[in-house]
């Protein structure tokens, strides 16, 4: 499984002219709203109640943001750029066999608890190496977030035959300048490479 990956990670590196573009993002209101969530699913069903993770919502702010550029929604093919009909996200996830990317399915029409819900699952599988083959196919955007190690920005290698993939960095409380006033503001880097032949 590891040559599998290095070969796929090597492949995508070799023949793909990457680029990869960094900004900075406000998460404050990602923060607040994940916080409200939560809380809001504990006093309706208790403690045990599953928290919705940062990956869900940015499993489904990507799928929003290719439904309103759908020219990234594609995938490069020996006939050509395909257009693929449904948006698929794949998020990376570290295990003991090597590095996976289980793939949410149609994320676009699908609502935030049930990617929480969908995703929770596949990672899962990943972690105890009971992923399925569809788990991990069909994907044309990734996920990949640092942030729980302390990582600011990184450069991400797309997962052929992919055709982005968004590095996520960690959330940081930081003074930035709104309005003319210097304020604290919850501030994520986000790294985004992409297959210049498709975008």
């Amino acid at each position: 499984l590891r040559a599998i990956i290095a070969d796929r990670l090597s492949t995508g590196w070799r023949e793909r002219p990457q680029v990869t573009l960094t900004t900075d993002a406000d998460a404050t209101f990602l923060v607040a709203a994940r916080r409200q969530l939560n809380a809001e699913l504990a006093q309706r069903h208790g403690d045990k109640s599953p928290k919705v993770s940062f990956n869900a919502m940015l499993v489904l702010l990507a799928a929003r943001a290719l439904q309103e550029f759908p020219y990234m929604n594609v995938q490069l093919t020996p006939e050509g750029i395909r257009t693929m009909p449904e948006i698929n996200i794949g998020v990376a996830v570290d295990t003991e066999r090597g590095l996976l990317v289980p793939v949410v399915r149609d994320a676009a029409s699908s609502r935030l608890l049930e990617i929480n819900e969908e995703l929770a699952a596949l990672v899962e599988r990943a972690l105890s190496g009971r992923s399925l083959p569809d788990d991990l196919a069909g994907g044309v955007f990734s996920i990949t977030n640092l942030g729980m190690y302390d990582i600011d920005a990184f450069t991400p290698i797309i997962n052929p035959p992919e055709c982005a993939i968004l590095g996520v960095g960690r959330i940081v409380s930081r003074p930035v300048g709104v309005e003319g006033q210097i304020v604290l503001r919850e501030m994520m880097a986000l790294s985004l490479s992409f297959d210049h032949r498709l975008v």
